[in-house]
This record gives structure tokens, sequence and C-alpha cells, in this order.
């Protein structure tokens, strides 16, 4: 099978940017450079691995998922079928968490999933003290070996942080909770449907673990600390709303990601 083969077939799978997916793929099983797969159109690349990985992505298995890895926050994180895929609509949270994080200060990541937020925030704010919580064993086993994979320490919960959480307080909490309305779930592309559904699904209007962390949630803050959430874009109003008429809440700002669609509040208690 040829490069200009792959493509086909993979545009024939519904991928939206074949060429590229090409090049991720060719890349995972042979080493092949961006300027190879372009150089070496011609060249036969038949084999079993090849054909293994086709199947996967005519299941609409995500290629993230296939290669096993992705790019977040200029990083490579360990991803599989367990966690969510690393999105650069979330690096708007994590610049702006490294912006307001004191060295030193202690820091959880809840629903973390593949580590990437806090993992990245102990990379460019040397010295905190980072906690990573989620409720899924599979994800919390990637962010432990994303954790090692970048020289990051930090102390692993897992549990549901509606019921156990670490007893200790934080300086800075940070988290992209599942927030999709459980009635969107069906609605979503075949491939995003392939990421774990417990990282999805948020409820009936999508705020389940956003109302938590606004309420229940804010008790984990020491006084002065900051809470930064990923939401929805079209759920603006809604969160507007939980805020303003939160008694704990001191001030808040809201954040837009590349597409300047509002994503992260960020909340000073």
């Amino acid at each position: 099978m040829t490069v200009l083969e792959l493509e086909k077939t993979l545009l024939s799978y519904g991928a939206e940017n074949p060429r590229e997916e090409a090049y991720l793929l060719l890349n995972h099983l042979f080493g092949i450079s961006r300027a190879d797969t372009i150089l070496k159109r011609d060249k036969d690349f038949s084999s079993s691995e090849l054909d293994m990985a086709l199947e996967k992505r005519r299941a609409h298995v995500p290629v993230q998922y296939i290669i096993g890895k992705w790019e977040f926050m200029g990083k490579e994180f360990f991803v599989s079928p367990e966690c969510l895929i690393p999105r650069p609509d979330t690096e708007i949270l994590v610049e702006k968490a490294i912006e307001i994080t004191k060295n030193g200060e202690d820091v959880a990541d809840f629903c973390t999933g593949s580590g990437c937020i806090g993992i990245s925030l102990a990379l460019f704010c040397e010295g905190i003290n980072l906690t990573l919580v989620d409720i899924s064993e599979g994800a919390l086993n990637i962010a432990k070996k994303n954790a090692r994979s970048h020289g990051v320490n930090a102390e692993f919960v897992l549990g549901d942080i509606r019921r156990y959480l670490p007893s200790k307080k934080f300086d800075v909490i940070t988290s992209n909770p599942p927030y999709i309305p459980s009635s969107d779930i069906l609605k979503l592309s075949e491939e995003v449907k392939k990421e774990p559904n417990i990282a999805l699904d948020g409820g009936e209007d999508g705020l389940d673990i956003i109302r938590f962390l606004l309420s229940d949630g804010l008790d984990y803050l020491k006084d002065g600390g900051r809470m930064l959430i990923e939401f929805g874009y079209d759920q603006y109003e809604k969160m507007c709303a939980l805020l303003e008429k939160n008694e704990k809440i001191a001030r808040y700002e809201i954040l837009f990601d590349y597409g300047k669609n509002p994503r992260c509040a960020v909340i000073y208690k």
C-alpha cells in the first residue's frame, strides 16, 4: 500500500485529515518522517501491522489510541481507551493555571484522565505538590505512566470525587470533568464515542460534576485558593448563573479557547 493509497483508504473510513493520519500511522509503525511521506509516496508499506491499524481505524478507533500517544502543551502523553484524548482547547486552562500557581503550592487535578493537565502544570511550575484523582483505575494507570515518563512526582488517588477525596486542602484545583449532556452522547462522532463514557457523560444537562465542584468541591480549596474548570461552550450562561449566586466565590473569570468559545471558569475562593 502506497502513501496515496493509504490516504484514500483513511478518507473512505471518514478521516477528516487523511494525510496527517497517514503520516502518524507510518511514523508509528515504521519511523517514517513527514518528509518521507512525500518523497516515498510510491513505496509499498503493506504489512500485517498496517492492516491491523487500518482495521481499527475502519472501526472508528481514534488514531491517537492506535498509536498510543498524543501531544499536549508541546509534550507527548500516553493515551489509551481508558482516558480522554487531550485536546488543544484544554491548553488555555493549563496556561492560566501556570500563571496563577506559585512554587511549593498544593495542587490537585480532579478527573485527571491521562494526567496531562496536572503533569503539564508540574513541568512548568517546579516545586508544586501534585495530587491526581480519577474514578477510573485504568485512567489513573495511564496518568502514572505519564508522570513517570516526564519525571513528575505525584500522589495518585483512585475514587469518586463526590464521595471520597484526600483529607488535605489545596491551593489550586484543576478539572476537565465530564460535561456532555446524557442525551447528546449518541449524537457524538463515532470516534468520540470510542472515548470512555464515564469521562464524557455529565448527566442530564452535563453539569452534574461541575455542580459538585462549585459546591462541596470548593471546600477542598484553602482560603484564597483557585479552581479552574473546563466546560462546554454552550454551557456559558448556565455556568455564569451558577457562579454568580455562589457565596463561596470571591470572584471569577471566564476564559475563551482558541476558537473564541467560552471554555474555562477561573474561580477565586
